[in-house]
């Protein structure tokens, strides 16, 4: 279908170096702040002909699964339970407009990051981390000289 566009990645590889880092923990013990499995997919079509010719919309999403923290005595029992950040989901969505402003190729366009405002936490350690950015809109203007 001419103006499709779709791009997907996902990620589960070898990491030697990281591999080898890790053999110096106890066994059984995964690096704190470090997702091993995530997934992305995103989307983009535009029209080439027609009323709306030049206009051009798309979305995709990022997927992370839950993520090791550390281990912490949470509940002060004297032993230490594995902590993990949640898996999640982000939305994302394009639209914009291609066109020539004053003979020249000009590019407008409105991303939506985070869609669905979701919550999450990025993991460093059980100690560090942040929450993740909220839902945000961007405007981008983009013209040749």
């Amino acid at each position: 279908m001419k103006g499709f566009q779709a791009q997907a990645s996902a990620m589960n590889r070898p990491t030697p170096l990281l591999d080898e880092f890790i053999r110096t923990f106890p066994e059984g013990v995964p690096n704190p702040g470090y997702t091993k499995a995530r997934a992305n997919l995103f989307t983009r079509y535009e029209f080439s002909r027609g009323p709306l010719k030049g206009v051009y919309v798309g979305g995709g999403g990022n997927w992370r699964t839950k993520t090791f923290r550390g281990n912490s005595d949470v509940n002060q029992d004297g032993v230490a339970e594995a902590l993990w950040s949640p898996p999640y989901i982000l939305f994302s969505l394009l639209a914009g407009y291609r066109t020539q402003i004053a003979h020249r190729p000009t590019s407008l366009a409105v991303n939506i990051d985070n869609l669905l405002d979701k919550d999450y936490y990025r993991s460093n350690t059980n100690t560090t981390g942040s929450w993740g950015d909220p839902r945000s809109f961007k405007l981008t203007i983009i013209t040749d000289f």
